[in-house]
């Protein structure tokens, strides 16, 4: 499968994805990169094996970064969907200027794959989103 196919075809087969949200703790991410992600998760388009990895400047635990995400989430949305969406939704607070800090990423990435069962010679598809503003480049 080449890195042009759709996220819905690639839904229908078993492939290793993470999506990195750069600038997970903005208003962008929050207001729309994050619901549109659990609108593709509700609607069963994300691939089985995803992970969703916020990244961000900000020091923020877990229950904050949680809050944050849904904080733009329908009020009709079903609890049990919102949960689970969370379960693949992981927070890791970093600096865009530090190589240390883009290594500790690398880290999460491949410590989320090992989690997911990758087996050597498995397909994965890293998404990259930057939700980040023009001051940050």
């Amino acid at each position: 499968m080449s890195l042009s196919c759709r996220l819905d075809e690639a839904a229908t087969h078993d492939v290793l994805t993470t999506i990195v949200v750069f600038g997970a703790s903005g208003d962008l991410a929050k207001k729309k990169t994050y619901p549109a992600l659990f609108h593709l998760f509700q609607q069963g388009l994300l691939p089985k094996r995803t992970r969703i990895l916020g990244y961000a400047r900000t020091l923020m635990e877990r229950d904050q970064f949680t809050k944050r995400v849904t904080s733009f989430f329908k009020k009709t949305d079903a609890q049990d969907d919102i949960d689970r969406f969370l379960q693949i939704c992981e927070y890791v607070s970093g600096k865009y200027d530090v190589a240390e800090d883009f290594q500790r990423l690398r880290g999460e990435i491949d410590a989320n794959e090992k989690a997911m069962n990758k087996q050597d010679g498995d397909e994965r598809v890293h998404i990259y989103y930057l939700a980040l503003p023009p001051s940050v480049f």
